[in-house]
């Protein structure tokens, strides 16, 4: 779950993006009188005509023909803002004298060169990605809600079984969670929380329950011998880990088989 939260954030955080960059028509920088400016259009519904008359206060200087529209190529005499609409969006020009910001003694030459295309956002390589991210977070969700309920429809003594299966001998903390795996037993088996408790506690809960009373003994002795290895420093050989890992295993049989018994 904690995977999928992230994707999803990481999917809202490029939504964020995407939406704040559609702004953004073009790259911010001062266009002087006589320079070339170049503009690339993306638009398959403006047709020739339209796109001159849009450009009209300027002089425009080549047109090009791309699959995704046009390469404009214009420039202007005059200063001042121009805003030309096109569709939904609006292209903001703003034309400078360089006499009013820059001193010369020369003779001023135009820039030749003309200005290179702003930042366009192609959608087609945002909006796949984000469909992407977006399915697998889906994914996720999906296969975490059937895990959850495939879990709870197993029976405690299912839930132990399966748990004891997925545990590796070879975990600095196998001891650790063979104790997590009889407490969650104990406490699905009977409604009874132990988790947290330690060994003394759980011995002493347990003494209230009368089902596990015969059982008390080698419980005692389970916890008893298990706490050894996990508090006293002393490292269990593997063969120690699995003969408490069989011992928890018969003992945890007897209950199931007792507890079944007793519902017949």
């Amino acid at each position: 779950m904690k995977k999928s939260r992230n994707l999803l954030l990481l999917l809202i955080i490029c939504l964020v993006l995407v939406v704040s960059s559609a702004h953004v028509l073009a790259e911010e920088r001062s266009i002087y009188v006589g320079d070339l400016i170049e503009l690339k259009i993306q638009s398959r519904d403006l047709t020739l005509d339209e796109l001159q008359d849009k450009f009209k206060d300027f002089e425009i200087v080549k047109i090009s023909n791309i699959s995704e529209g046009y390469i404009l190529t214009l420039r202007s005499f005059e200063t001042g803002e121009k805003t030309i609409h096109l569709g939904d969006k609006e292209v903001n020009i703003i034309v400078k004298s360089t006499l009013d910001e820059i001193e010369r003694t020369d003779v001023y030459d135009g820039d030749p060169n003309p200005l290179g295309t702003g930042f366009y956002l192609k959608w087609k390589y945002v909006f796949f990605p984000l469909v992407a991210i977006f399915l697998l977070t889906l994914i996720l969700n999906i296969r975490s809600l059937l895990r959850k309920k495939k879990a709870s429809s197993l029976t405690p003594y299912e839930r132990f079984i399966k748990a004891i299966g997925n545990l590796s001998v070879n975990e600095e903390d196998y001891l650790v969670k063979l104790t997590l795996c009889f407490k969650d037993y104990i406490g699905s088996t009977y409604s009874f929380p132990i988790k947290g408790k330690t060994s003394t506690e759980i011995v002493y809960e347990i003494r209230r329950l009368p089902g596990l009373n015969e059982y008390l003994s080698k419980i005692k002795s389970w916890l008893n011998e298990n706490d050894y290895f996990k508090f006293s420093g002393t490292t269990a050989p593997i063969a120690k880990k699995l003969e408490l890992m069989e011992r928890l295993t018969e003992l945890v049989k007897s209950i199931e088989a007792s507890k079944e018994g007793e519902i017949q």
